[in-house]
């Protein structure tokens, strides 16, 4: 399929309008003006809930509904139940995705159970295909926990991912800054061990991240389009609807994410994806579906073209040592849509933008050579 009149996002930014050639299976060509064609967005961080909690995702459902928010590949956290803490599971789960529309890449949980005490095999897991660890949805290591898991993770190649959240301390900003504070300490004693920051939302924490790169330390970090763009004030309009972890925080924490993602102390944006079914919503259940609305909410952010490659295509995959597929999305930038809930292919309808308008959607997503899904085009 050729896309004529296109620009094409890449590592410098915008091209000018060309002819591009995307490969997929009897498409026609297209004029593509006014649209953006970027390489496939990676989300690395995301709970699709299988096994374990259908009602809320599957494996199925949270892909599709990835596709259709222009994620090609989605990492998929070891929280579910039973949770993924052996080699069999991850094998059992990436033997399910050969079907599915895009590419799902697996977790393995850091200490079994996600309890903080025994860790797991980490080269075992590694061996079954789990390209990183962590124990998100918790963080109940102690320092001399962390420091064995980033010895072991770094023995069989593999980052760790932390929940920043000292659970002994609530989900206060004190509660991430010890936990952001005691992982760089058990980084410096496990050089040269990989560290990723999960869901970033304080000032507080940007600022220890930002010292510990400057002090070398192999650290990256993420952000979520919500911590990017809302505020605890949002949070208490929605009432149990705004419930997150982390919370949203003060204007003043989501203008230092901004800035620092600006900067490349936060490195990505991750949704940190947690579909929820409504009676787990009205109940209290803490997390936002992410997937189809992230294009829109990052594009408003008003960011360079330079940067939300970085943040959304190319720093994503460096950080688990993926390599960049041939998978593409097409990005109307200055289509306008009402965010309606009821329309998402998630089971989790679960946003805290429901009724907001957006601007900026995709209209088709490409993944190993096919067309996965497709929004009527105004431009065909």
């Amino acid at each position: 399929m050729r896309l004529r009149h296109v620009r094409v996002l890449g590592p410098t930014g915008l091209s000018m309008p060309h002819t591009v050639e995307v490969r997929a299976e009897d498409r026609e060509d297209r004029d593509a003006t006014g649209l953006v064609l970027s390489p496939g967005w990676m989300d690395l961080h995301a709970h699709l809930r299988d096994p374990g909690f259908p009602q809320k995702e599957t494996l199925l459902s949270g892909a599709t509904s990835a596709a259709v928010g222009g994620f090609t590949h989605v990492l998929a956290m070891a929280n579910t139940d039973p949770v993924t803490d052996r080699p069999e599971r991850v094998q059992s789960l990436l033997a399910r995705t050969a079907a599915l529309p895009i590419r799902i890449s697996f977790v393995g949980a850091v200490t079994t159970g996600l309890e903080g005490k025994r860790l797991t095999d980490a080269a075992a897991l590694k061996s079954a295909g789990a390209v990183a660890l962590s124990d998100d949805g918790r963080h109940a290591m102690d320092r001399l926990a962390l420091r064995a898991a980033l010895g072991a993770a770094a023995e069989a190649g593999l980052p760790v991912l932390i929940h920043a959240q000292a659970e002994r301390l609530g989900n206060g900003p004190d509660a991430e800054a010890a936990a952001v504070t005691e992982a760089l300490d058990a980084l410096r004693d496990r050089q040269p061990a990989r560290l990723h920051v999960q869901h970033v939302s304080t000032r507080g924490a940007v600022e220890l991240i930002r010292a510990a790169k400057s002090d070398g330390l192999l650290v990256t970090a993420e952000a979520t389009p919500h911590h990017l763009t809302l505020t605890s004030r949002d949070a208490a309009a929605l009432g149990p609807y705004g419930n997150v972890n982390p919370p949203l925080r003060s204007p003043d924490d989501r203008d230092a994410l901004r800035q620092a993602l600006i900067e490349g102390v936060i490195d990505a944006v991750a949704t940190d994806h947690a579909p929820h079914d409504l009676a787990a919503k009205q109940a209290g259940a803490n997390g936002f579906h992410g997937f189809e609305t992230a294009v829109s909410v990052v594009l408003g952010l008003g960011l360079t073209d330079r940067i939300v490659y970085r943040a959304c295509v190319s720093r994503p995959r460096e950080i688990i040592g993926q390599a960049l597929e041939d998978e593409w999305i097409l990005i109307d930038p200055n289509a306008e849509w009402t965010v309606e809930p009821s329309s998402f292919r998630s089971r989790g309808r679960n946003t805290p933008f429901a009724g907001r308008r957006l601007r900026g959607r995709v209209i088709m997503t490409v993944c190993r050579g096919q067309v996965v899904t497709e929004r009527l085009m105004q431009h065909a």
